[in-house]
């Protein structure tokens, strides 16, 4: 069986995708598994290799050049086309692939019309995303219930000389809306050095924003604070998420980097309900204020809302307290 699988991004996702990856390669000895993926994913996930897994990392294609290009590489035929990706860009990818079976989303969630571009989908229901990966790789009989997490590091990542015991906090997420508050990360941060003795390492990528937020934290507080934001590799972070005792995060890939290292995650879920893009093995640390987002800000019910319904306001976020992470943290650390 030769498999085709296309999920680009982002890096959060792709996270999601790899356990079951590994699954349908464990379980299906006779396959081949070639992942189309996003460059800046496939640094985070390079060394996670397998004799049968095949990655080819690519930009997302968009000129008429570009799909060319991409058809030839993709070359052969497949038995298997996992269309995990529902956007414009990923879609027309789909029409140049030579597969019998095409699976894709269901309607609800085939963005974009991706429902054009395959003849199989996943059932719809109101469930996390790593769940909906795992319907794909049920379509080909393969048992999810015991996966592996882990993303496989080299041996060669920088450790930054970081303190034996640290808390990680990585505090933006890609959109602003999404982000919590400065001086509310400061409460936090001061609150594990005083109780705990416990330095903060803050994480996050190159952006603008990232580098403002971590510098506007980092220059409020008066305990040790590392600020890593901007300075590591992909793998770098999850080598220094894999060494915290404990990540705090918003909605953002390097909660779901810190998940898939096992490392406790305190996820801040506001703008969009967790129980579709939480960290998956640690529901019970998520703080989840988005049905009163919804009630308070929307003004509607949250039990009648769409499924892709998202408060895009800023004070979604500040209806998470520092008293609701400080008891996340009490519980992570009870025995510390």
């Amino acid at each position: 069986m030769n498999i085709l699988l296309v999920r680009l991004s982002a890096i959060g996702d792709c996270t999601l995708v790899l356990p079951v990856v590994r699954a349908i390669l464990e379980q299906k000895p006779e396959a081949t598994l070639t992942w189309l993926i996003g460059k800046d994913a496939y640094q985070l996930l390079k060394n996670s290799a397998h004799p049968r897994l095949k990655f080819i990392a690519i930009d997302k294609p968009r000129t008429l050049t570009d799909y060319r290009s991409l058809k030839r590489k993709l070359g052969e035929s497949f038995d298997v086309l996992l269309a995990m990706q529902a956007s414009t860009r990923a879609n027309l990818i789909y029409p140049m692939v030579k597969a019998r079976r095409k699976i894709g989303f269901d309607n609800t969630r085939a963005r974009e019309l991706q429902w054009i571009f395959t003849n199989e989908a996943i059932d719809f229901k109101n469930e996390h995303l790593h769940d909906s990966f795992c319907q794909f790789a049920q379509k080909l009989g393969v048992d999810t219930d015991d996966l592996d997490w882990r993303i496989s590091l080299s041996e060669d990542h920088k450790k930054f000389n970081l303190p034996q015991r640290y808390i990680a906090i990585n505090p933006a997420a890609s959109k602003l809306e999404r982000s919590w508050s400065e001086q509310r990360y400061v409460d936090v941060i001061e609150y594990c050095a005083d109780k705990y003795n416990l330095p903060t390492v803050l994480t996050g990528g190159p952006a603008h924003s990232e580098l403002e937020l971590a510098h506007e934290i980092s220059s409020q507080c008066s305990t040790q604070v590392i600020n890593l934001v901007g300075k590591t590799s992909l793998q770098q972070l999850a080598a220094t998420l894999d060494d915290a005792l404990l990540c705090i995060a918003p909605d953002t890939g390097p909660a779901h980097i810190a998940n898939a290292m096992a490392t406790p995650v305190i996820g801040l879920y506001a703008v969009a309900p967790s129980r579709l893009s939480g960290p998956y093995l640690f529901r019970d640390l998520t703080i989840d204020k988005f049905e009163l987002a919804v009630e308070t800000l929307l003004k509607k019910d949250p039990k009648q809302v769409p499924w892709r319904t998202r408060v895009h306001d800023r004070q979604a976020m500040e209806l998470i307290t520092v008293s609701d992470v400080i008891e996340k943290i009490k519980q992570v650390l009870a025995n510390f």
